[in-house]
């Protein structure tokens, strides 16, 4: 007795072509929400933001024990009251400094692992300087590149504000970037230095809160930060 087969027909090429593309879309979904690169970048902020509250407590220890901050101590003329600002590559911001003698506040540090007045007192342990954060154009680990938009950036008030010390950052992710975020506006002077500091509130943001042009985030003059306290 022979056997019956039957035929069945498989997927046609227009059904097959219809079930790749719904699994794209949903994979575009999927890559939308995940975002693996925002993720990274959140990640990455979160961590610069803790080392920026590291590094203000360090400056509150520092003085407590030497009654003067880092800035103080490389420059004597810099007192309590002033308006001060540096960055976190350069001798005045105490966690890298010089073998050069007689350097000012503004001085680059002579590498990116010669121990600042923060971590020759141990208010920061010395592997914070592997972060990035003292690294300069002429200073860098081999095959690292010097980017000032990684750098922390510290700005004194003045006794006539409210005399607080700010360590700021660009952030990285977009999501951290918009206008609820508590963003700051810093201004540079001639030695790219902070020299002022205001909310962001009186930037223009569009309706998800992002901020308008000028603000690009790729340049230290189209960057808002983030800063602690």
């Amino acid at each position: 007795m022979k056997r019956k087969f039957r035929y069945t027909e498989g997927f046609t090429l227009v059904e097959l072509l219809i079930v790749i593309a719904l699994i794209a879309i949903l994979a575009v979904g999927i890559l939308a929400t995940i975002n693996p690169v925002e993720q990274r970048n959140k990640a990455t902020d979160a961590n610069t933001l803790n080392d920026a509250g590291e590094v203000l407590n360090a400056y509150e220890r520092y003085y407590a024990n030497s009654n003067a901050y880092p800035w103080m101590i490389v420059d004597n003329s810099i007192l309590i009251d002033n308006e001060f600002g540096t960055v976190s590559n350069r001798v005045g911001a105490g966690l890298c400094g010089t073998n050069v003698a007689g350097p000012t506040t503004q001085s680059l540090c002579s590498a990116y692992d010669y121990q600042g007045g923060l971590i020759a007192t141990d208010e920061l342990k010395a592997s914070f300087l592997n972060k990035g954060y003292t690294y300069n154009s002429t200073s860098v680990p081999s095959g690292t590149t010097y980017n000032d938009l990684n750098m922390l950036y510290v700005y004194k008030a003045d006794s006539t504000s409210n005399n607080s010390i700010y360590v700021c950052h660009v952030p990285k992710a977009k999501a951290n970037r918009t206008s609820a975020n508590r963003l700051k506006i810093l201004t540079f002077d001639a030695n790219g230095a902070p020299d002022s500091i205001a909310d962001a509130p009186s930037v223009a943001f569009d309706g998800s809160g992002n901020p308008l042009n000028p603000y690009t985030f790729e340049s230290l003059a189209t960057s808002l930060f983030k800063c602690v306290p």
